[in-house]
């Protein structure tokens, strides 16, 4: 006869929730520090930068708080503070890219070492069903637990990449602007501006106005515009994130 020992599916409910938990500590912490970065980067390309936000104790103070990016420099030496906030914030997003490609690469390693043992559970459970170990009625109800599971780990591994996408994308963005305007300041301090490039900015806003102050605000108008477009990113991502695990807690019990 039938022993109907049943087993405890790939990854039980324990493993999920606590997976889940740690996932979502991770992405929220990851989007709040992102949008942080974006609004002080914002405010200091507009010359206002904000008093920074009160923010978790665990997290560094940002080489932004108070600092703004001097527009109407007396000398290119006025202009070496803000260099020096834009390098420290270039290499803590390259840092971050760090952390962002790592943290993909395990959770890769994780899903991967979860769908053998799921592959290896369901390969179990027709065997002992094919040597009369369970009966039919616990085989489905196996294999409808281990499915249920299985699809579970698929979900959450799938809102883990487009979250790494996303971030990852958003964040080679904001250094590559940073770059550009780093590059601009140490032109602008070394007084190797491309004078074509000074021409052009000036024909456009006319004349009264030091060169390298046209570039400045020019490059400081773009920069202000793409964190305004990658804020409105990271914070429908933030909600989705939100909305995602109040809903998921509710279905985890299901």
């Amino acid at each position: 006869g039938s022993s109907n020992d049943a087993r405890a599916p790939t990854g039980g409910g324990g493993a999920c929730l606590e997976a889940e938990a740690e996932d979502e500590r991770f992405w929220a912490s990851e989007w709040t520090d992102l949008e942080a970065e974006l609004v002080q980067l914002e405010a200091a390309a507009n010359g206002t930068a904000p008093a920074p936000k009160p923010e978790h104790k665990e997290h560094a103070r940002s080489p932004l708080a108070g600092l703004k990016l001097n527009l109407e420099p007396k000398s290119p030496a006025d202009l070496i503070p803000a260099l020096a906030m834009l390098k420290g914030l270039y290499e803590d997003g390259k840092a971050r890219i760090g952390k962002l490609n790592a943290r993909e690469k395990e959770s890769k390693r994780k899903y991967e070492e979860k769908q053998v043992a799921h592959l290896k559970r369901m390969k179990e459970i027709d065997d002992r069903f094919k040597d009369h170990k369970l009966s039919e009625e616990f085989r489905t109800n196996e294999t409808r637990d281990e499915t249920r599971f299985w699809n579970y780990w698929e979900r959450v591994r799938e809102r883990q990449h487009r979250q790494f996408h996303t971030s990852l994308k958003i964040q080679h963005g904001t250094l590559e602007k940073v770059k550009q305007m780093i590059d601009m300041y140490e032109k602008t301090i070394s007084g190797q501006a491309d004078k074509a490039q000074v021409a052009k900015q000036l024909a456009k806003v006319g004349g009264g106005v030091p060169p390298e102050v046209v570039l400045l605000q020019g490059a400081s108008r773009e920069l202000v515009s793409y964190c305004r477009e990658a804020l409105v990113e990271v914070r429908s991502e933030r909600q989705a994130l939100l909305l995602q695990l109040s809903s998921g807690k509710g279905a985890q019990g299901q």
